[in-house]
């Protein structure tokens, strides 16, 4: 995972302007390893910087999308979800709470980089169930 000074001198080699609510943005997602919504990076960064606007939360995120830095994970039907994990790793929902938890597979999968002559360019697993807690406290 690349370290926050090589993802900005990246980005400004490749011509992006990096103001201080964009970089406010990617410190944010590199150091609170969760998954987030646009409007949770908002809400966060508000205080701090008053003059950021929704708007700004989301182009950020669109670039750091388009560039590899964070990945979009589509579990919620009403939501977007950005995590910073980048690397392949499939994602669980609860239908109780909503929480979203990255998983382990029991086994080892490869992305492969082709079948039937198809090139693939992207691989999302989605799991969808009851957590331990809600698991607990439901007695299921």
């Amino acid at each position: 995972m690349m370290e926050e000074r090589e993802i900005i001198q990246r980005l400004k080699e490749k011509g992006y302007v990096l103001s201080m609510p964009r970089i406010a943005i990617l410190r944010y997602v590199l150091t609170h390893r969760t998954h987030h919504t646009a409007e949770s990076i908002f809400r966060a960064l508000k205080e701090e910087y008053p003059n950021i606007s929704m708007a700004t939360v989301y182009n950020t995120l669109k670039l750091l999308t388009k560039e590899g830095v964070v990945q979009q994970v589509m579990i919620d039907e009403n939501k977007v979800i950005y995590d910073s994990n980048t690397y392949f790793h499939p994602h669980f929902k609860c239908r109780v709470c909503g929480k979203i938890e990255d998983l382990q597979l029991p086994f080892n999968f490869q992305v492969p980089e082709e079948v039937d002559g198809k090139k693939i360019e992207d691989v999302h697993i989605y799991l969808y169930g009851i957590c331990e807690d809600c698991r607990r406290k439901l007695g299921v």
